[in-house]
């Protein structure tokens, strides 16, 4: 059985727009990289690197943790 008790701290809403904003940023970051591969003279922007995926990611993820445990 599903478990809904993984968005019970921050809401439906807000665990949707986080989950859609990182899943776009994975896809676009993926696109990028491939077109990176292709084309090695385009630099992708910082916010599409891989060092701006990480730190979106670790962000974004710590925020979700400090939320749930109340220290937000």
């Amino acid at each position: 059985m599903w478990d809904w008790s993984h968005f019970a701290h921050e809401g439906w809403i807000r665990h949707s727009k986080r989950a859609w904003k990182l899943s776009a940023l994975l896809f676009v970051g993926s696109a990028g990289m491939i077109l990176h591969a292709l084309l090695p003279f385009w630099q992708q922007p910082r916010w599409l690197s891989a060092y701006g995926i990480r730190d979106t990611l670790n962000e974004e993820l710590l925020k979700a943790a400090r939320n749930e445990m109340g220290l937000d």
